[in-house]
C-alpha cells in the first residue's frame, strides 16, 4: 500500500531528480515548464472533480508528448499546444456527459475552515473562483474554450486562430461572456 501512495505522490508533486522525460525530449519539457500552468487551470475548468482532473491532465500531456513529433511549424507553438490541449478536454467533456454521473465532493475537496479571519477571506477568495470556474463550466464548449483563453491573456488573433472562428467574432464572444459571466456572478440568470 505503501507505493500507491508514493506514486501518488509522484503524481501530484513530480520529483525534479525524475527527468527521464525531459532527457529524451527537451523540447516536451520547455513546453511544460513554459504552459504547465495554463494546462493545470485548462484542465480545472474543464473538470470539476479532482481525480477526473488529475486524469484529464495526463491525457493533456500524453496528447501533447505525442503531438510534438508530428508538429511541423504551421502555427506557433502555443498555438498548437493549447489546440491539442483543448481538443482532449473537450473529448473528456463529451465522455463524462455520455457517463451523467452524480459527483459528490472528497473532504479534500471541501477544505477545512477556521475562526481566523485571513483564512475567511482566503476561503471566500476560494468560493468566488469556484463560482467563476463553475459558471465557465456551464459555457457552450466554444464559449468555455474562448473564455479560458481570454483569461489565459491571449489576444483576439490567437484564440481565433485555435478556434477556427475570426477575431471579431472573438471580440464580440469575449464582450458577451464577460457580460453574462458578470450578471450570473451577482445573482442574475444571463442567456448564453
Amino acid at each position: 500500500m505503501a507505493n500507491f501512495f508514493e506514486f501518488e505522490q509522484q503524481i501530484r508533486e513530480p520529483d525534479s531528480s525524475a527527468q527521464g522525460t525531459d532527457r529524451h525530449n527537451p523540447r516536451y519539457a520547455d513546453v511544460i515548464a513554459t504552459y504547465g500552468a495554463a494546462l493545470g487551470r485548462l484542465a480545472r475548468v474543464y473538470e470539476g472533480n479532482s481525480d477526473a482532473r488529475s486524469d484529464l491532465l495526463q491525457e493533456i500531456h500524453v496528447a501533447i508528448w505525442k503531438s510534438l513529433q508530428i508538429f511541423d511549424g504551421r502555427c506557433s507553438l502555443r498555438t498548437w499546444i493549447y489546440r491539442v490541449a483543448h481538443n482532449v478536454a473537450l473529448r473528456h467533456l463529451i465522455r463524462q456527459r455520455r457517463k451523467v454521473s452524480t459527483t459528490f465532493l472528497s473532504l479534500e475537496d471541501a477544505g477545512e475552515l477556521s475562526d481566523n479571519r485571513e483564512q475567511e477571506a482566503d476561503v471566500e477568495r476560494r468560493v468566488a473562483l469556484e463560482r467563476i470556474l463553475s459558471l465557465i463550466q456551464q459555457l457552450r464548449p466554444l464559449d468555455r474554450q474562448v473564455m479560458l483563453l481570454y483569461l489565459e491573456g491571449m489576444d483576439a488573433h490567437s484564440i481565433a486562430e485555435i478556434t477556427g472562428i475570426s477575431p471579431g467574432n472573438v471580440s464580440i464572444r469575449v464582450h458577451r461572456l464577460k457580460a453574462i459571466l458578470t450578471q450570473r456572478f451577482h445573482g442574475g440568470s444571463g442567456d448564453e
